[in-house]
């Protein structure tokens, strides 16, 4: 029974041993078949694989007829088509599409707008527009599917905020002002109060006017031509200042430079009354005139015939009265009157009454103030007014 058991177990151990051999050769066998698929079924002496350097290209084992080049492929052109409404149309110029609108009616309304609202656009002061169009031929076109479907407001601010895009052509008339020169004298009049001074003429200064007719692209100019020149007014004259030369006297009935002679003029006073205030210098400053006081219930008339060139209120003086006389260059002013009884332009006798003197502030008198201006100088008109 012993040994029975004994064999048993010899033979268990020969069948474990002969299945594991079993299995390493199977396991031999599938690793040298591996290894001849990858050396190409070339193997060396311990089973190495030749090593080859991974940047090293490999060599053909054909020859160059034998190789085949695989053809790159067709390029394929995409176009994405735009959906359009079933009247829109391109609003191409000279074959360039500009964009696309709804209609007909729009892309001309679009491009009317846009030559309208532009075409004075950036003038100057002196320019002034002719005409205006375009030099590229528009026309409306079936879509193409490139230009960008647009209203009629936004055609007309894509157009507007690229002058470029559509230039307008504008032929403008362009008047360029020279001013010419005038010379100012300086002359000394001994019959004008020292520091005082006269315009005797403002100067009239001649002005050329040239024209020219330019032509613009968009903003820029690239043509011009003269058109007309000529010269406006009656040319230069020079403008003439006179300066006082007469040393400021004090106020009295004799002040003042040597009476001009009048001829054909014999004034007389405005007013019957008392003279309270001469021409020449005080301690206020220089008076131009004679102060008059009277009675209230007095009358003033004009000195001299003549015509009112002045009648209103003038600056701090108040009421103010100028009779231009008949004689050249003489004037008479009364100033400070309550109420004028005449008109401007209204001509007016000698000894015309032509205010009333103004309110007393207190009692029953009251005072105006009569000047005389002979050739714009005021003189003393004491000296050419009767003696009291």
């Amino acid at each position: 029974m012993l040994y029975y058991i004994q064999m048993k177990w010899e033979r268990d151990k020969l069948i474990r041993y002969g299945a594991m051999a079993l299995v390493m050769l199977v396991a031999v066998l599938s690793l040298l078949f591996w290894l001849l698929l990858r050396g190409d079924g070339r193997l060396e002496a311990g089973f190495r694989l030749p090593r080859t350097s991974p940047t090293a290209p490999a060599t053909p084992t054909a020859t160059p007829a034998q190789l085949r080049v695989t053809p790159l492929p067709t390029p394929i052109r995409v176009q994405v088509q735009r959906e359009y409404p079933p009247e829109a149309l391109d609003l191409v110029a000279d074959g360039r599409v500009l964009f696309t609108v709804l209609n007909a009616e729009e892309g001309r309304l679009a491009v009317e707008r846009y030559l309208r609202e532009s075409a004075q656009l950036g003038l100057g002061q002196n320019e002034r527009l002719i005409r205006a169009g375009f030099d590229q031929q528009l026309t409306l076109e079936s879509p193409s599917g490139k230009g960008e479907l647009l209203n009629l407001e936004e055609a007309v601010s894509t157009l507007k905020a690229d002058d470029s895009l559509l230039p307008i052509v504008r032929t403008v008339d362009r008047c360029v002002i020279e001013r010419g020169q005038a010379e100012t004298l300086l002359q000394e009049n001994v019959r004008l109060t020292a520091g005082s001074r006269i315009y005797r003429s403002m100067g009239v200064y001649p002005y050329t006017l040239t024209y020219y007719e330019t032509v613009y692209r968009g903003q820029a100019a690239f043509s011009e031509a003269k058109t007309n020149e000529f010269v406006v007014g009656q040319g230069k004259v020079d403008q003439v200042i006179e300066d006082g030369g007469w040393v400021k006297e004090a106020a009295s009935p004799e002040a003042g430079p040597e009476a001009m002679p009048l001829s054909g003029l014999a004034l007389i006073w405005p007013t019957q009354g008392t003279v309270t205030g001469s021409f020449g210098m005080t301690d206020e400053g220089m008076r131009y005139g004679t102060d008059i006081t009277a009675e209230s219930v007095s009358r003033i008339v004009a000195p001299e015939g003549g015509v009112v060139v002045f009648c209103g209120k003038r600056g701090d003086m108040g009421l103010v009265i100028d009779i231009l006389h008949d004689e050249a260059g003489c004037l008479s002013r009364i100033i400070g009157c309550q109420r004028p009884l005449v008109e401007l332009y209204q001509r007016v006798k000698k000894g015309e009454q032509v205010a009333v003197l103004p309110e007393p502030a207190s009692g029953h008198l009251a005072t105006f103030r009569y000047e005389l201006l002979i050739n714009g100088v005021p003189e003393n008109p004491e000296k050419y007014l009767p003696k009291t």
